[in-house]
């Protein structure tokens, strides 16, 4: 359990800053004191919900405040700066949004900066941070299903470079490093704006990961190991052994299902639900992702979604669009040249605010808490 309450300041207060507010209002041993907000119609509304102070400048509430763990939930063209502020004024923790940034120097410097000051830093609200998922990895572990031989990411490479898939292949690949690369995108591959990466990933321990080009019906996560599979459609969670573990499979139903390991329900459960005091769930991954900065906090280690991951991921994202640019070649990693980036779409980059309708923005912020 925590030592103490840890006092939380959120920058950006709109619709995602207003979940993560939530999120750390239902955590145990947090608390939210300040928030930060220059779209005075979002500070208002923020400051009304949250009955506290809301700043107009970052800076001014991390240095009024005495925050511990600075949560920036903004646009990704501002994670860079923000972060790096932050990390200027003795914070424990940080948690900011995902995509990290869109460049590979700006990563480093982030993550290297955190790392030097020993500040727990956290990037994205992931399913990776969710128990169930760390249970299923300690299981596969624990050798019962054998060990990790390759990794399918299905749902097409049109969901952008997809943080949520390559931050799970990552973990179930024990989160070793990447060797090397073939890739392709569907797309002008010299493009810096996002639109979408595939290909085979090898892992330097030897596990193969392959992100699939187009959609099918098995839209997840399928983890083939020596002795059975893991598989996830990022919903539900389920796990197969072989009947006999000391036989080579030669039937379908040589793998049976191993029950109750995980929730019944959805990891998503109560998506979009309102409780009795009018406040819609923050969410379960949500609750996971602050979760991990506290515990990263308390016990001195890297959250299980760290910036670094973030960093990793990103790094795989671009070295598959740089073997499409070199003619379809492995690429080895880590890459050399570190101004290499990926744009993500304008709903990330941008405000959101600026990206949809006015109206159904302020229904959506709305949404939040009815009356």
């Amino acid at each position: 359990m925590p030592q103490g309450t840890y006092r939380v300041g959120v920058i950006g207060c709109g619709r995602k800053g207003t979940q993560h507010a939530r999120a750390w209002h239902l955590t145990p041993g947090a608390e939210v004191v300040a928030a930060a907000e220059t779209d005075p119609e979002n500070a208002e509304l923020f400051r009304q919900r949250f009955g506290v102070p809301v700043y107009e400048d970052y800076r001014e509430m991390l240095h009024s405040e005495s925050i511990d763990i600075a949560a920036p939930i903004l646009p990704v063209s501002a994670n860079h700066e923000v972060v790096m502020g932050c990390a200027e004024y003795g914070v424990k923790g940080i948690l900011c949004e995902k995509p990290i940034t869109d460049s590979l120097a700006n990563a480093d410097e982030m993550v290297a900066t955190c790392r030097a000051k020993g500040i727990a830093f956290g990037c994205g609200d992931l399913d990776r941070n969710l128990p169930d998922y760390t249970r299923a990895k300690a299981i596969i572990d624990s050798g019962e299903i054998g060990e990790v031989v390759a990794i399918d990411l299905h749902g097409g490479s049109s969901r952008e470079w997809d943080i949520q898939g390559l931050s799970l292949t990552r973990l179930f690949a024990g989160d070793s490093e990447v060797a090397w690369v073939i890739g392709w995108v569907t797309g002008d591959p010299f493009s810096d704006h996002d639109q979408g990466q595939a290909g085979y990933i090898r892992f330097a321990n030897g596990v193969e990961a392959f992100r699939h080009t187009n959609s099918n019906a098995k839209n997840g996560i399928e983890v083939l190991c020596t002795k059975g599979s893991f598989y996830t459609d990022f919903m539900y969670l389920k796990m197969w052994k072989l009947r006999d573990p000391d036989d080579r499979p030669h039937w379908h139903n040589d793998l049976v299902e191993m029950e109750g390991l995980f929730k019944e329900e959805s990891q998503h459960e109560r998506s979009g639900t309102h409780g009795e005091d009018g406040w819609r769930w923050a969410g379960n991954r949500n609750l996971a992702s602050v979760q991990s900065i506290i515990d990263a906090i308390e016990n001195g280690v890297d959250p299980i979604g760290s910036g670094e991951n973030s960093l990793k991921c990103l790094e795989i994202a671009i070295a598959l669009r740089e073997s499409h640019r070199r003619g379809r070649i492995p690429v080895r990693l880590p890459l050399e040249d570190r101004s290499l980036r990926i744009v993500p779409p304008m709903s990330r980059w941008l405000n959101k605010k600026e990206t949809v309708p006015i109206e159904a923005y302020r229904e959506s912020i709305g949404n939040w808490k009815l009356g």
